[in-house]
């Protein structure tokens, strides 16, 4: 897909964040914080390798961040306010 950037911030979303999510590759904007998602981060989103900005800030998504989170090598801002995750970055 071709789609840059997607704002999910601040909706009524809940649930786990599906694991689809590894195949919008083109996005280099993501902000999901201050969303009811819950459950953990999928580790396809370790395939977002154009991403730029990851905004995880104010989630309820718990365990650890997975290690594929570590392959985003064109990420410059990744924003953790608030959330609960355990463990260290990968």
């Amino acid at each position: 897909t071709a789609l840059k950037r997607l704002d999910l911030r601040s909706t009524n979303l809940t649930g786990g964040l599906p694991s689809e999510i590894g195949q919008l590759t083109a996005l280099t904007y993501l902000r999901l914080g201050s969303t009811d998602f819950t459950g953990q981060l999928p580790s396809e989103i370790g395939q977002l390798t154009a991403l730029v900005n990851l905004y995880l800030g104010y989630t309820d998504f718990t365990g650890q961040l997975p290690s594929k989170i570590g392959q985003l090598t064109a990420l410059i801002f990744l924003d953790l306010r608030s959330a609960d995750f355990t463990g260290q970055l990968p």
